[in-house]
Order: C-alpha cells, then sequence, then structure tokens
C-alpha cells in the first residue's frame, strides 16, 4: 500500500467535512455552550438512544474485533492493536498528566445541575474531561473499518456511527465538544499512524492469515 493508496482509502470528503465543520462551530461558541443545546433538547427517544449507542465507544468493542482479525488476518490485527496503542497513549497523556482534573460539565455547571436534563441510569462523572476517551475509542474502531471495507456507502455509515458515539458523550453531559473533537482527531491519527508504520508488512503472506485461515 502507498502513501496515495492509503490516504484514498482513509481520508475521505466525509472526514475533512466533520473536522472543518465542527472545528468552525467550536470556534464561534463559547466552552459549554454545545452541551446546554444538546441538553435542552432532552426527550425519552434520545435518551434511551445514546445511553446505549455510547456503549460502542467501550473497550471490549475494540477487544471484539481485535479477536475477528486474529482469527482471519494477522496483519489487519497488529494494525489495529497498533492504532489502539497509539490512541490509549494520547488520551492517556492528556487526561491522566496534561490536563488531570479538568472539570466535566457536571462540575462545570455545578451552580445550574437542577436545571439539567441527566438520562436516568448513567453515571455522569466530575473531572477528567479532556479528551473523550469513548470518542477516540470509538474512531479507532470505525475508522479501522472504513479503511478496510470498499462500498462507499458502508464508509459513511461507519463514519456517522463513530460521530453518534461522540455526540453521546455530550448528550449524557460526559464531554464537552472540545473533547469529542480532540478524542475524534486522536482516533482517526492513531488509524493513519499505524497503517503507516506497518505497510511494509502487508506483502508478508504469513501475515494475511489468521488463526482460521492457515
Amino acid at each position: 500500500m502507498n502513501k496515495s493508496e492509503l490516504f484514498g482509502r482513509s481520508i475521505n470528503w466525509l472526514t475533512a467535512l466533520y473536522f472543518i465543520v465542527f472545528g468552525i462551530v467550536l470556534v464561534l461558541t463559547a466552552h459549554g455552550d454545545i452541551v446546554l443545546w444538546f441538553n435542552a433538547r432532552h426527550n425519552s427517544t434520545l435518551d434511551i438512544f445514546f445511553k446505549y449507542w455510547t456503549y460502542l465507544g467501550d473497550g471490549a468493542v475494540l477487544g471484539v474485533l481485535g479477536l475477528v482479525l486474529l482469527l482471519t488476518n494477522y496483519y489487519r490485527f497488529f494494525v489495529c492493536m497498533l492504532a489502539v496503542a497509539f490512541q490509549t497513549l494520547l488520551v492517556h497523556i492528556f487526561k491522566q498528566w496534561i490536563s488531570a482534573g479538568e472539570p466535566r460539565p457536571k462540575t462545570f455547571f455545578a451552580d445550574q445541575l437542577d436545571q439539567l436534563n441527566f438520562v436516568e441510569g448513567v453515571t455522569v462523572r466530575g473531572y477528567d474531561s479532556f479528551p473523550s476517551g469513548h470518542t477516540a475509542s470509538a474512531f479507532v474502531l470505525f475508522f479501522f473499518l472504513i479503511t478496510i471495507v470498499k462500498n462507499e456507502l458502508l464508509k459513511v455509515i461507519l463514519f456517522i456511527t463513530a460521530v453518534l458515539v461522540g455526540l453521546s458523550r455530550i448528550y449524557l453531559i460526559q464531554h464537552f465538544a472540545r473533547d469529542v473533537y480532540v478524542g475524534s482527531v486522536f482516533g482517526v491519527i492513531s488509524v493513519i499512524a499505524a497503517w503507516f508504520i506497518l505497510k511494509h508488512k502487508e506483502g508478508n503472506e504469513k501475515l494475511q492469515r489468521g488463526l482460521l485461515r492457515r
């Protein structure tokens, strides 16, 4: 896989549009405005949807993908796991060191808690907001899948799935929009970096096998 092929498979118009539009919205709004905007639009349907959709950003889902890849294609397994490692390291550095203790919306809006809508059954944390680890994991998962599927409609569906995980973190009052934006950047960068680093191994026939494809 050469550089042009890699970017052709992984960087598409939807990705660029997402980062440009989201970036502009962040610049034009004050910190916390987007959280309040989403919070004012709570309803029972969205509560249920986002309450469960956010689980797609859990590490367990990445674990399932890793298992499938291990069974079918060692090369893709190593690329995916390297991307996960990069994403985990980036999120940990910021969340635990550089931005440790950063207030989440629940703490930031402490004087307005009685005016906020919370989703029943969701435990809302108060600190270590930046960046969103769930969003980073979701973008590693679905952006990796985008780079290996060929159907353009499926690529769009996968990307929207990742974006909705990010929005769920805002809707559930777990993160600010900037946390989600940077988390998605970390996820995309991690996948691209992993492909570049291991691209020279793609031609290895042994790595194109898996535990079930010997």
